[in-house]
């Protein structure tokens, strides 16, 4: 997500800061719920959750408000709490199983704006518009949770990411019109890549929100090889590549530093506990 980082004293008001939301949404426009079910996830079954997307709607389970309200209203592919406040304490430690489906003539819809290509996601997200599907998350949590919410800046603690000297070292995108992007423990690639989403991408084995102070338009193709954290380096198989941080620079021309930053957050206006189904 695209985000100067400033250097502002303590704000004495509140900045509300509503999406810039276009006509028609990426991917398209959202289509009705036709059923949603929510349930208290059983604590046996509580350890790992889990979110994937079926032909006609989508199942989650074992998840937490701030996960949901991430998804729905936060520009990241990698949900974080940092972008959510004012959650009351049974919506940070509750969690739920979540199953919702559009109606059949509706499915070829849905399944077209929960494809939206990485390119689009990443133009999406840099000019903060809600695609069709987080629109139909929002309008999930709205129904069932009764959630209402704005956005402030709020400064936080972030990795600040810029250009590492010697410049950048990723391939310009073959295809900047398609994208990929892959993960896997101490392996990712992408194809067709902005910078800003790669920031977005570095974000979950950085171990926090990444602010994208490179000032780089292009898209890129990347190949990143690391060694995974808490991994013991004396074990057979070990990995030999190097550490994340070091990674990035020596294969990418990109370098993350810690820092603060006035980013955007979801603020919590009013939330309730699911009605009945």
């Amino acid at each position: 997500m695209g985000m100067r980082f400033l250097c502002l004293l303590p704000l004495l008001f509140a900045v509300v800061l509503p999406a810039q939301q276009s006509a028609t949404p990426p991917g398209g426009a959202p289509v009705p719920w036709e059923t949603i079910s929510i349930h208290i996830t059983d604590p046996a079954h509580a350890d790992n959750g889990l979110e994937h997307n079926v032909a006609n709607g989508l199942s989650q389970h074992a998840m937490t408000m701030d996960f949901f309200i991430a998804a729905a209203y936060t520009f990241t592919i990698f949900p974080t709490k940092d972008l959510i406040e004012g959650l009351p304490d049974w919506a940070k430690d509750t969690k739920y199983d979540v199953e919702a489906r559009v109606a059949p003539e509706d499915a070829a819809a849905y399944k077209k704006l929960t494809s939206l290509s990485i390119p689009d996601t990443a133009k999406a997200f840099a000019t903060r518009q809600y695609t069709g599907e987080m629109l139909m998350d929002q309008a999930l949590l709205e129904d069932r949770f009764h959630l209402k919410v704005h956005t402030e800046l709020r400064e936080r603690s972030v990795f600040l990411l810029t250009v590492a000297k010697g410049g950048l070292k990723m391939k310009t995108a073959a295809d900047p019109a398609h994208g990929s992007a892959n993960f896997d423990r101490g392996h990712m690639s992408g194809k067709g890549i902005p910078v800003s989403f790669i920031g977005n991408i570095l974000s979950m084995p950085a171990g926090g929100l990444v602010v994208d102070q490179s000032g780089d338009v292009g898209q890129y193709d990347f190949e990143l090889h690391y060694a995974p954290q808490n991994m013991d380096t004396t074990a057979v198989g070990a990995s030999n590549d190097p550490d994340f941080f070091t990674a990035i620079q020596e294969q990418l021309g990109l370098k993350l530093t810690r820092g603060k930053a006035q980013v955007p957050v979801v603020v919590i206006d009013h939330i309730e506990k699911p009605s009945d189904n």
